[in-house]
């Protein structure tokens, strides 16, 4: 699978467009509503943008919901069934924080639990950042998106609404399970891969 990398909204967060050999194409995260590049992209790569999936529900990782529902009307969106509320409250999904006021999204989305399939990923659950964050892993392709959960050499605060150490560090050790050569995209940092950051974690004694 193709990726490309948007840096979207104040805190410049990583929005991974994906697309395979059939021009169907993965959204991920969309942090900002200033989407030309983005949309030009898509257009000039003649891409079917079919999935729009939130690692979690943040303001930094959503803000650009409505826009992209505005701009491509059939894009599906998904979103942890644990943090569905986070789309509507701003309590939750801080957007008063990160950008001076509220968020609400209005368009239609669809949940997401451990084992389903979007496309080519499947849904993992890794609690801790927020009580829904979800990975998304491609096998085949030893692709994980793995929003704020596991970054390169750091991971999520787990000090916001919702948030859990406990689960955080469980997250981590069963991302750590999967194939070392896994490359792994996040929501704040470079591109690394799961053998990278298994060695990290097992030398901050997180991860045996």
């Amino acid at each position: 699978m193709n990726i490309q990398t948007f840096y979207l909204g104040s805190l410049m967060t990583n929005s991974y467009l994906v697309w395979d050999e059939n021009k169907e194409a993965y959204l991920f995260d969309c942090g900002g509503d200033s989407l030309e590049k983005v949309e030009d992209f898509i257009k000039n790569k003649g891409l079917n943008l079919k999935y729009m999936i939130l690692t979690h529900g943040h303001g930094d990782h959503i803000a650009g919901l409505n826009k992209i529902k505005e701009l491509f009307p059939n894009v599906e969106v998904y979103i942890g069934e644990e943090d569905k509320d986070f789309l509507f409250k701003s309590e939750l999904n801080l957007m008063p924080y990160i950008t001076g006021g509220d968020f609400y999204y209005s368009g239609s989305y669809k949940t997401v639990k451990e084992g389903d399939h979007i496309g080519k990923f499947i849904v993992l659950d890794t609690p801790g950042h927020t009580i829904g964050s979800k990975c998304f892993y491609a096998p085949e392709d030893k692709i994980l998106i793995s929003g704020d959960t596991m970054f390169r050499r750091s991971f999520g605060r787990y000090d916001l609404p919702t948030s859990s150490g406990d689960m955080m560090y469980h997250s981590l050790n069963k991302l750590c399970t999967l194939p070392e050569d896994t490359k792994v995209y996040s929501g704040h940092s470079e591109p690394t891969t799961i053998g990278e950051e298994k060695a990290f974690l097992r030398m901050q004694g997180i991860v045996k």
